[in-house]
């Protein structure tokens, strides 16, 4: 009897340690990125399969559409060149469905939308691949040129990932639907997951037919504005510390972001509607930049309103950087913007160890994150062998299922298909983006709270100013543009070297203790005599090299470097993301030169110094 009893003990204790016969199920999204490169044979998706199941995860989401082609059979997009030498029967997608399948894992098809290729060159070999049959859907800068028509010296200088679409196009936004739907159609996905769905940053986007557009609806041509306002700083426009003209600059700025932005916005709707239409059940996802205002005002990834919206089942935002305090908040405001939607959060197990991806998802369950992804699986297997059973011992010690996304009665998604009006008054679509250029809608309401201002109140302000603004565009806009044989005056410049540590404004004290010193010493070595550039090299996360500025309103530490001699260095500066030290090369004089002769980037200072001059004028 004693022997029976002690038998029934040990029977309930494992049932308890392991998946819990008396404990409610749970419901906990652990996902897994699979880059493209573990698709190329059936064993090493095998070995994903198995690690994944002995992982206890319960998603992959694997990339089959990375860079506009396909690992998967496909009708009009061209077969991935790295399955070159595989027999064309072998269907990647196909066997990751039927064998995740079979293990209890949900296989999501992992979509780049814009993102089409890397640096050219070499290009791609098929000319079925969009970048050979549709160069022209390429998005280009301000002069009208796509990465590919770069030089190398340019291309080595370009933060861009390679060639984008432009998602301005119906054609691209039509092309990019017919992916979605042949995927959903021919493959039991239990997803679409959705990557690069975003511009490659501020200076792209100036096709010819959405810079038309904004030109006849507003009046104005965004590739002049000052690039000082190309980073939001809303809390200074509301508080009305910038000067007229450069708040002129940022109010066109604001609507060219919120025009960018809607473009991209279509796309993400378009997709969500196409899907649902043809397999209800079917979730829509997206990988995002985890700072709602970046993503928005930089890259047109306005993944906020997506949500709002009702555009997308599911949010991962890929917080992979910096410490937990900075993790927690992205989370934390992920899940505020959610409301009652799934939201994963993405983590950088490429980059941190172990004992921080424990202390993050420990963090991030107690603000109730859904689930988990991570970044990614080879690179998990190369930060440590045993990474992957680790996670299962220390964050997966029972079974989960991933949470149910709601979907409608009668099978089709609760979704507003209706885009935010354009034709909505400056004033209005001012408030819209201005509330997008915060971190937090919290930041928003506090900033009212200080100025004593409802966002009625608010509204009415931004209404006159949208109406100072265009009664300036019609006053002084057109005359402050330069014929292009006109001389026009470049103001005074600076050639400068810099030292900087980023600091993002969520990072803990320690991270932000450790920058401080870190730049401290370094301008304490610099005080005694040592080189700049060798300083730099150690200290700096920015290249040292000498670059040259114009000394115009908008520039946070003019004022400063203008009171400086040749080879004299800042103090340490405490500057928007960061920490920084500045040592002048050489001042040059303001020099006169012909307008039409200029490149574009020199177009705008001429124009910014002109325009600047009349307003003051006008005052």
């Amino acid at each position: 009897m004693l022997y029976r009893l002690s038998v029934l003990k040990i029977i309930l204790l494992l049932c308890l340690a392991t998946t819990g016969c008396f404990a409610h199920k749970i419901q906990e999204g652990r996902g897994i990125w699979v880059v493209r490169y573990q698709l190329n044979s059936p064993n090493v998706l095998d070995q994903v399969i198995d690690d994944a199941r002995r992982g206890r995860f319960n998603l992959l989401f694997v990339q089959v559409h990375g860079r506009s082609d396909a690992y998967y059979h496909s009708q009009f997009v061209p077969r991935s060149e790295v399955l070159a030498d595989k027999s064309p029967d072998y269907d990647p997608l196909e066997y990751l469905v039927q064998q995740g399948h079979a293990e209890g894992l949900q296989i999501h098809a992992w979509l780049n939308v814009l993102y089409s290729w890397p640096y050219p060159p070499p290009y791609p070999l098929s000319p079925e691949h969009v970048v050979n049959s549709h160069p022209e859907w390429l998005v280009v800068d301000e002069v009208g040129r796509n990465l590919a028509q770069y030089s190398k010296s340019e291309r080595d200088r370009e933060s861009s990932e390679g060639l984008y679409l432009d998602p301005a196009n119906p054609l691209v936004r039509a092309y990019f639907l017919q992916v979605c739907k042949e995927v959903v159609e021919q493959y039991d996905v239990d997803g679409i997951h959705l990557d690069f769905i975003r511009y490659p940053g501020s200076r792209w986007g100036f096709n010819h037919d959405p810079l038309e557009a904004f030109i006849k609806r507003w009046g104005v041509d965004p590739r002049l504005l000052s690039v000082w306002v190309q980073n939001p700083m809303p809390e200074q426009f509301i508080g009305g510390e910038l000067p007229l003209n450069l708040r002129w600059h940022y109010y066109y700025y604001s609507l060219w972001a919120e025009t960018k932005s809607g473009y991209v916005t279509e796309i993400v709707r378009d997709v969500y509607e196409a899907v649902k239409s043809i397999r209800p059940g079917v979730v829509l996802s997206a990988a995002v930049f985890p700072d709602p205002q970046v993503a928005y005002y930089l890259k047109g990834q306005d993944w906020t309103t997506w949500m709002d919206q009702g555009y997308l089942d599911l949010i991962v935002p890929m917080a992979y950087y910096g410490d937990q305090y900075r993790v927690m908040a992205q989370m934390a405001e992920a899940k505020r913007r959610a409301g009652d939607r799934v939201v994963f959060a993405g983590l950088g197990a490429w980059i941190k160890d172990l004992e921080e991806i424990q202390e993050e998802v420990e963090g991030l369950k107690g603000i109730g994150v859904d689930g988990f992804s991570y970044f990614s699986y080879q690179g998990m297997k190369d930060q440590k062998k045993k990474y992957i059973q680790q996670i299962k011992r220390s964050l997966h010690r029972s079974k989960a299922s991933p949470p149910p996304v709601q979907v409608a009665a009668g099978g089709s998604s609760e979704v507003n298909p209706s885009l935010p009006d354009p034709e909505t008054d400056g004033g209005a679509l001012l408030l819209r983006s201005l509330k997008k250029q915060f971190f937090s809608l919290e930041d928003y309401q506090a900033l009212l709270d200080r100025l004593g201002m409802t966002e009625e109140v608010l509204l009415d302000r931004l209404r006159e100013e949208a109406a100072t603004c265009e009664r300036m565009t019609q006053q002084i806009y057109a005359r402050a543009i330069p014929s292009p044989d006109q001389q026009v005056l470049l103001p005074r410049s600076v050639d400068m070297q810099t030292i900087f540590r980023y600091v993002h404004p969520k990072d803990g004290p320690q991270i932000r203790q450790e920058a401080y010193m870190i730049i401290q010493k370094a301008y304490q070595r610099l005080k005694m005599g040592e080189d700049f550039a060798k300083v730099a090299a150690e200290c700096s996360q920015r290249s040292g090299s000498p670059e040259k500025f114009y000394l115009q309103d908008g520039w946070n530490v003019a004022e400063i470097v203008a009171s400086l001699g040749e080879g004299e260095i800042t103090p340490v500066i405490e500057v928007p993301n960061g920490y920084a030290i500045y040592k002048v090369k050489k001042f040059h004089p303001p020099v006169r030169r012909i307008y039409g002769e200029l490149p574009w980037w020199l177009k705008r200072v001429a124009f910014q110094e002109q325009f600047a001059r009349m307003v003051e004028q006008r005052k």
